[in-house]
């Protein structure tokens, strides 16, 4: 049996996330960018060189790779909403965890790609310069989240299925 529509009040674990996550995102990148515009150098150390405000415009994907092809990464996040609607239809109501991780995907994808619609890019300012990490933004970790609870959701689903198999050739014997 299927989970129900993505639509269903009962998907709270997806919907607030998506909802929060997209809102995040969309109101960090507004003040961190009114803020960074106003300064000098378009930067602003918050812990020394530790973390850092710093604005920076990405016009690629992940890490800046692809830079000026925009419209892939377009047509690339379409195409991940729809399957991530896909599996959201498919999952069970109790899988929770899994409707979370998908509502924090479309916060990130969603996110960033108001951005590359409005912007032409994505705008990215969080930067941890002692390991000179790429900038990155809300969106960007609302997706890394969501791959870490992704993970942590197939584990335990191997778990069950375990569980399951066992018990089913016990009451075999």
């Amino acid at each position: 049996m299927r989970g129900g529509s993505p639509a269903s009040p009962a998907r709270w674990a997806f919907w607030v996330p998506a909802v929060l996550g997209v809102a995040a995102d969309l109101v960090s990148k507004h003040f961190a960018f009114a803020f960074l515009l106003a300064t000098p150098h378009k930067r602003h150390p918050l812990l020394g060189s530790w973390l850092v405000l710093q604005l920076e415009r990405n016009k690629g994907g992940v890490f800046g790779v692809l830079q000026g092809r925009g419209y892939l990464f377009v047509a690339l996040t379409v195409i991940a909403l729809g399957v991530v609607l896909w599996m959201l239809w498919a999952t069970k109501p109790e899988q929770w965890l899994m409707q979370l991780a998908l509502g924090l995907v479309v916060a990130g994808a969603v996110g960033n790609l108001v951005d590359r619609l409005w912007f032409g890019h994505v705008r990215d300012f969080i930067y941890i310069e002692v390991i000179r990490w790429p900038a990155f933004n809300v969106a960007d970790m609302c997706i890394c989240v969501a791959a870490g609870l992704l993970a942590i959701e197939i584990l335990r689903a191997e778990v069950r299925e375990r569980a399951e198999a066992k018990a089913n050739a016990k009451g075999k014997d």
